[in-house]
């Protein structure tokens, strides 16, 4: 005989198989809606945070490239400009005129001549005795001293320049030599037919 009031085991097993079956909860990366079982979208996170990388990227780009432009430029900003200066005359020194401006110019030279022997002269030019003298007066004007002295044959003359050297290839001979043939330039350019005394040599004069 059962017991009434309550359920037997049998009762229960009948009606726990009667029961619908329990909710799913909704776990992560689905969601519940009417029914279907739907996966989230995590793609639009993605995407934004790639395209902020991608904002950093191109930002850092251009700080970069304006700190290289600058460094570039230098503190005080763009290098300054190069100017080349104009090209010398072959075997002038790059202070000719100044040298032969700033030389005041000389008296006529005293008679006689100022050779002494063993020591080497400056030759400017040998010819006739209007052109040495006239050739003289000119190279004093500059600043030379310039001698007019007699020459190896009869009727020439010798113009000399002055002061005498032991060696004639020392730095303070080459300095003279260079002095004369920038007067020498002038003296061309001031009437034709004149020479331009690049030709000029020291000599030793043997008395």
């Amino acid at each position: 005989m059962q017991r009434r009031g309550k359920a037997t085991l049998y009762e229960l097993m009948r009606k726990g198989a009667g029961d619908p079956a329990p909710s799913r909860p909704a776990g992560a990366g689905f969601s519940l809606g009417s029914g279907a079982i739907e996966p989230r979208r995590p793609w639009k996170a993605w995407a934004i945070l790639g395209l902020l990388v991608a904002v950093a990227v191109v930002v850092t780009g251009i700080v970069l490239m304006r700190d290289r432009a600058s460094n570039e430029q230098g503190p005080g900003g763009p290098p300054p400009s190069t100017v080349t200066p104009p090209a010398m005359p072959k075997g002038a020194p790059a202070s000719t005129p100044a040298l032969s401006q700033a030389k005041p110019a000389l008296p006529a030279a005293a008679a006689g001549d100022p050779r002494k022997a063993g020591l080497n002269y400056l030759v400017v030019m040998t010819g006739p005795t209007a052109a040495s003298a006239e050739l003289t007066t000119y190279l004093r004007s500059k600043g030379l001293d310039a001698w007019q002295v007699s020459g190896n044959n009869a009727g020439l003359s010798k113009v000399i320049v002055l002061p005498a050297s032991t060696t004639g290839s020392d730095q303070a001979a080459e300095t003279l030599k260079n002095e004369v043939k920038a007067v020498g330039r002038l003296w061309k350019a001031a009437k034709a037919g004149n020479p331009d005394l690049s030709d000029c040599y020291y000599e030793k004069y043997k008395g």
